[in-house]
């Protein structure tokens, strides 16, 4: 700080246009240094193109990779972080996942799908305790109202409460005024309207990954993105809806 001051006084004392304009490229010196250290630093750090020119983990050289063209959209669009490189792999017209996120998700499902054979992602407990905590019978704490919101085509409340064991847990009820049980379902259900009208604008891919045709459980893959500073979140979601009574129970775990 002392150094800035003592340099901005010298621009002062200065009584030509040039020395003034000497003792400013001075100050300006360590700034310029700085930013080119941060270019090679930047540089010398791998980048991704370059991946398939370096050795792998286990020691073995790989091949050259074929790159894509210098002035390819492909070469360029590897440069980008993955909160920007994320909307032009997952959406637009006719696109479609790359083979390596296909990959990334298939084995993010075998990774959570070891026992599907023996047990369903969604079962009956999880709607037991679902249920409990709707009527209000699990046994926990009482819930405390965090905020009431009422508007001419719905109603919006929100509580929370502090678990005896974990995390703080959140509860809220919307109610629509002018909707059917069965439209409200499928309205939470539908992940392509979800993304297509921006209504969730965090959901930038979704992908059905398994569906049973008996029980209706569904596992799906979802990718959100978050703020600049913040890479994108992978999801896999395990939906399944009861209904009874006319009552739907949806349970979704993550």
């Amino acid at each position: 700080m002392g150094y800035v001051l003592s340099a901005v006084a010298r621009v002062l004392e200065q009584t030509t246009v040039w020395g003034a304009v000497w003792e400013m490229a001075l100050l300006a010196g360590p700034l310029w240094a700085a930013a080119i250290i941060g270019l090679l630093l930047g540089w010398a750090w791998r980048p991704r193109w370059a991946a398939g020119l370096v050795a792998t983990a286990d020691g073995r050289q790989n091949a050259p990779a074929q790159l894509p063209p210098f002035a390819s959209v492909e070469f360029w669009k590897a440069q980008l972080p993955a909160r920007l490189r994320a909307p032009l792999s997952y959406s637009g017209s006719g696109a479609t996942a790359t083979a390596a996120q296909e990959q990334q998700a298939d084995a993010a499902m075998q990774g959570t799908s070891e026992k599907a054979n023996d047990e369903p992602a969604v079962g009956k407990d999880d709607l037991v305790n679902l249920w409990k905590l709707v009527e209000g019978r699990d046994g926990g704490p009482a819930w405390i109202k965090m905020m009431e919101k009422e508007l001419p085509t719905f109603t919006y409340q929100a509580w929370r409460r502090d678990a005896q064991n974990g995390p703080p847990q959140y509860q809220s009820s919307t109610i629509f005024e002018n909707a059917t049980p069965e439209e409200v379902r499928d309205f939470f259900g539908d992940d392509e309207f979800r993304m297509s009208n921006k209504w969730d604008d965090m959901l930038i891919y979704h992908k059905t990954l398994e569906r049973c045709q008996t029980t209706g459980t569904m596992k799906v893959h979802w990718v959100r993105k978050f703020p600049f500073f913040c890479s994108d979140r992978e999801y896999i979601i395990a939906r399944r809806i009861w209904n009874l009574g006319g009552t739907y129970y949806c349970v979704t775990k993550v």
